[in-house]
């Protein structure tokens, strides 16, 4: 009796021991689930974004093309302030370095109608020390595509309406009979055009049936062609124009001459208009101009003094107006320059009466 209670108690040990290790066993399983890479070292990586798309906790996380982890978790990032979803997922640490301002982060499906999973387009830079916070870009769904395309039926509806209704121009060709008749009656008289040019009636009419317009013209074609011939085997002038390469050549040079003659007159001009060139200052110089404004005030200046001399010579004042206009001083002077020279010719000639020299 008591053996058999031993054995019940070793076969509930062994129930419990089982049970234990089921229980371990499904929790290892249903964390492998969760992670998908156990033994690799992770970081957190948090995505803000307007629409997550059906996105769900434990899809994964590719960058570019690689599965690197795992969604984590999904709410709202501040519902009081805004509408703008968090995303945490658990990335690779060495992934990370991958991942910068410029990577663009987006949520793609797997197939038409397949599962959500989060798409990482790497950076251009590695980072040492990468960041943990960006912002996912939303990408167009079915739902965005097919409302674009209701819109386009809805104007695409609004257009065949007008058009039935009669309105722009397509309505009045739809609906219009005027465009038809027209038409209708174009075509009559082309027809109608038409057999007059056959019978031969008018100028178009003998242009089609008359061979004289056409063997004028080659006559014409003919003389052009003869012409050109001779010019081609003449030594005229305008045969040396076409096949003389002496006019182009001296053409050519007297262009490079020109544009030397253009050169040396822009370098003279330089020269000249320069400020240390004689002409130069003299155009460009303020100084000079004022200077001279100065002098020909001044020479004006002096002129009206000089004229003013001249009226007060002619009126006869002072002693240049008197010896202008005194006759009286003038034969009075005259006589005192002829007694001055009969006194000069006397001393000349007895210089012993009016010089005497002693030594003693």
């Amino acid at each position: 009796m008591q053996r058999s209670n031993q054995i019940g108690w070793a076969q509930v040990r062994a129930g419990i021991f089982i049970l234990v290790t089921l229980l371990v066993l499904a929790g290892a399983i249903l964390l492998m689930g969760q992670k998908t890479k156990l033994f690799t070292p992770t970081n957190t990586l948090n995505i803000t974004m307007s629409n997550v798309i059906g996105l769900k906790v434990g899809a994964p996380v590719w960058l570019a093309g690689v599965d690197v982890g795992v969604v984590q978790d999904i709410r709202f990032k501040d519902p009081r302030r805004s509408n703008q979803v968090k995303i945490t997922m658990e990335v690779e640490r060495e992934a990370l370095k991958k991942v910068g301002p410029d990577s663009r982060i987006t949520i793609k499906t797997r197939g038409l109608m397949g599962e959500k999973y989060v798409d990482i387009v790497p950076s251009l830079h590695y980072y040492e020390q990468p960041g943990d916070n960006f912002s996912g870009q939303t990408v167009h769904t079915l739902d965005d595509v097919a409302q674009k395309a209701g819109v386009t039926f809805d104007r695409l509806n609004g257009i065949v309406d007008d058009i039935r209704e009669g309105k722009g121009t397509l309505g009045k060709l739809a609906t219009d009979t005027t465009l038809y008749t027209n038409s209708v009656q174009l075509s009559d008289e082309l027809r109608e055009l038409t057999a007059t040019i056959n019978r031969g009636q008018g100028s178009l009419g003998r242009f089609a049936r008359s061979n004289e317009p056409y063997d004028k013209l080659m006559s014409i074609l003919a003389r052009a062609d003869q012409t050109l011939l001779e010019i081609q085997n003449s030594e005229g002038t305008l045969s040396r124009l076409i096949y003389d390469k002496t006019l182009y050549t001296k053409l050519t040079a007297l262009a490079d001459k020109s544009i030397q003659a253009a050169d040396d007159v822009r370098e003279l001009n330089r020269k000249l208009t320069s400020k240390d060139s004689t002409l130069g200052m003299l155009i460009n110089d303020k100084q000079l101009y004022d200077k001279s404004l100065s002098l020909i005030t001044r020479a004006d200046t002096s002129m009206q003094d000089l004229e003013a001399i001249t009226a007060r010579v002619k009126a006869g004042d002072g002693t240049m107006g008197k010896l202008v206009s005194d006759k009286e001083l003038y034969d009075k002077l005259n006589t005192t320059v002829e007694a001055l020279d009969a006194l000069v010719s006397d001393i000349r000639q007895n210089p012993g009466r009016y010089v005497k020299l002693s030594l003693f």
